[in-house]
């Protein structure tokens, strides 16, 4: 299990906060960091969670986790952050993490839910932690600011809940979050108001957003070598602009033959086809919602040699036309 290694920054700007230096608690568990660090490291989960015990014992703080929020910054999720910064609202913003959550910890599962106005972003993490409070502490004080950064410092979630027990101490809690705090819950998570995760951002830029997003894929693609239909819906979007994308082009650049590709979907209940469409169905959506876009340019930039064509995949997809869905977004 491994983690991504520019993530460590959130860590170890928050013990030096305390005035600590944090380079012997990491060299204590043999990692040995050196700024920058490489932004496809990744770093054992197991080791990275020791030094988080250690720091919490160092510092002497119930709060240690809550206090990342000081020191959070996109960088420290590497592409996958500038993405959600530069994402158009919170709700894509979620959604991009739920995509690529497993870019920062390969174990993470990130879930996004909605019911009754309220959109709810859950986090877990598949492998038990020395201090599971600290962690997941960490984990939704980092998310409501990555949130506050997009949309605004004075923006407050409805909810956030926590799996660990209520601490003595609330009080770090309330002036973090600004809004009702539960605890032993059945997740870590937040909660916001659909209105909230629609809302346009000011911080939006879904050119980069887009640029970043495509390197998140690529680093998944690479972290998931035996996820083959992961690699080849990577390998799908980076060729779609090429308008020459087929089966025999994407198993190259998979270094396999097109037969092995195939073979190797079908034992994953996938088809090459199938892959394509779903690629192109998705990115479409994101397209249409840019208005930075012409359906021109989206046009060919999923693969379509004209216009008619495109437009009638659009509309065997969402049974109406892009320059409708567009209207209506």
């Amino acid at each position: 299990m491994s983690v991504l290694g520019p993530s460590v920054g959130i860590l170890w700007q928050t013990i030096r906060s305390y005035g600590l230096d944090p380079e012997p608690l990491f060299h204590a568990e043999g990692l040995d960091i050196q700024w920058p660090i490489e932004p496809g490291t990744r770093l054992p989960y197991d080791d990275v969670d020791a030094v988080r015990y250690r720091a919490v014992q160092a510092c002497d703080d119930p709060d240690f986790g809550l206090r990342t929020a000081a020191c959070a910054h996109p960088s420290q999720l590497g592409a996958l952050g500038y993405a959600v910064l530069a994402s158009t609202t919170l709700r894509e913003a979620l959604e991009r993490m739920r995509r690529y959550c497993r870019v920062l910890n390969d174990q993470g599962h990130f879930k996004v839910t909605e019911e009754d106005g309220r959109v709810t972003a859950s986090l877990s993490v598949g492998q038990p932690s020395r201090d599971a409070k600290a962690r997941d502490d960490t984990h939704i004080a980092f998310l409501v600011t990555l949130c506050r950064m997009n949309i605004g410092a004075n923006w407050n979630p409805l909810q956030v809940t926590f799996r660990h027990p209520r601490p003595q101490d609330t009080s770090a809690y309330e002036a973090l979050f600004r809004c009702p705090v539960r605890f032993g819950a059945q997740a870590n998570a937040l909660c916001m108001s659909s209105v909230d995760a629609d809302r346009p951002l000011p911080s939006a830029n879904p050119a980069l957003a887009r640029m970043n997003e495509r390197i998140a894929g690529q680093r998944l693609a690479r972290l998931d070598r035996d996820n083959i239909p992961g690699r080849v819906r990577a390998a799908i979007m980076d060729q779609l602009p090429s308008g020459q994308v087929t089966d025999e082009s994407v198993a190259e650049a998979l270094h396999m033959t097109a037969r092995t590709m195939h073979r190797r979907l079908k034992e994953d209940g996938e088809n090459f086809r199938s892959l394509l469409k779903s690629v192109r169905q998705e990115l479409a959506e994101a397209y249409i919602a840019d208005d930075s876009l012409t359906l021109t340019e989206i046009t060919f930039l999923l693969g379509f040699s004209e216009m008619s064509s495109f437009s009638r995949a659009f509309k065997s997809w969402h049974g109406i036309s892009p320059s409708k869905a567009r209207q209506e977004h």
